[in-house]
């Protein structure tokens, strides 16, 4: 657990660092995420903290919106990092095989921080490509969230949370192989 939370914490990290270097002119910019521009991937990376936090405390996750929308554009930055520091006091005292029930269903701990971390990597590479910035996540995360992410993403939650898997030109980092596998493209659409 050790690895997968700190893996986690390193995400929240690097995608914090990523949202205070955004400006005005970003937030209406499309991002890879067909879902989002800018604004939108902010929400809903702050609903997406939202729900990591309320999995490591069992408190249900259902009713917390996809996208939060109720954060001024001054404090979009300033609310994640506060969720993300809340994060990593929540989910320090979890065990490996500690039971806890993820937004997509019961699982343990582990697999729960290696959930969320996929899914923040990947919108942490959208976010760094829609805004300019480097887009290759630290310390090796994304290459260990290749070992697990196919396997932990079922083919009924294609077309439904995900896309297909992106095919073609090679991707220049992990991080983006990481992002095409959950079906986004350098190409903002």
């Amino acid at each position: 657990m050790v690895r997968q939370r700190q893996d986690y914490f390193d995400a929240l990290g690097w995608v914090t660092q990523l949202m205070t270097q955004v400006r005005s002119e970003h937030l209406e910019a499309r991002t890879p995420c067909v879902d989002f521009d800018v604004r939108g991937l902010l929400g809903h990376l702050i609903g997406t903290a939202h729900r990591g936090l309320g999995t490591a405390r069992g408190i249900p996750t259902r009713g917390i919106p996809h996208v939060i929308t109720s954060v001024p554009d001054a404090e979009l930055a300033s609310t994640y990092a506060t969720l993300a520091a809340s994060i990593r006091e929540a989910w320090s005292p979890l065990a490996a095989s500690d039971g806890v029930i993820a937004p997509w269903g019961p699982c343990t701990a582990a697999e729960a921080a290696g959930g969320f971390t996929v899914e923040t990597i990947t919108h942490g590479w959208d976010l760094a490509v829609a805004s300019g910035q480097p887009s290759d996540a630290p310390n090796g995360i994304a290459d260990r969230c290749l070992s697990y992410a196919a396997a932990a993403i079922p083919d009924r939650l294609r077309g439904v949370m995900y896309d297909a898997p992106v095919v073609g030109a090679k991707p220049s980092s992990t991080t983006e192989q990481l992002a095409r596998l959950l079906g986004h493209k350098r190409e903002p659409r």
